[in-house]
């Protein structure tokens, strides 16, 4: 039985951010989704498995950050899914289990995710069974 790795969400309506994002995500081994708002994830989550973890960028147009978060809580939608908020505003918004204010460097973020996902990679000498 082959676990698939991690999946995570990325929420973040600069293009140039989301792609160094999972480019760097997807070489640790994790899968990752990208949305461009809150309004494009939303659609995302009704047809697609649930993430291991969301990565939400707070100022975005149609719907920011916050408004996502909103949402999330009154439709009781990822529930324990870790939402951490990655953002230029100094606001933590209620809903999200952690903050990473923006520019945010490889080493916390990679910290970051590491906090909430195991490690896709079998690390070394390989997965351990009992």
């Amino acid at each position: 039985m082959s676990d698939s790795p991690p999946l995570v969400l990325l929420i973040e309506d600069e293009e140039d951010i989301r792609d160094a994002v999972s480019t760097l995500l997807e070489m640790e081994g994790y899968r990752v989704a990208q949305c461009v708002h809150g309004e494009d994830a939303w659609g995302w989550l009704q047809s697609n498995p649930r993430p291991s973890l969301v990565l939400l960028d707070l100022m975005m147009p149609v719907m920011d950050g916050q408004s996502f978060l909103l949402r999330l809580t009154k439709e009781r939608m990822l529930e324990g899914v870790p939402i951490v908020v990655l953002s230029g505003s100094p606001f933590q918004p209620e809903g999200a289990v952690a903050y990473l204010r923006k520019p945010v460097s490889v080493d916390q973020l990679l910290e970051m995710v590491g906090r909430f996902l195991p490690s896709p990679g079998p690390g070394p000498g390989g997965p351990h069974t009992s």
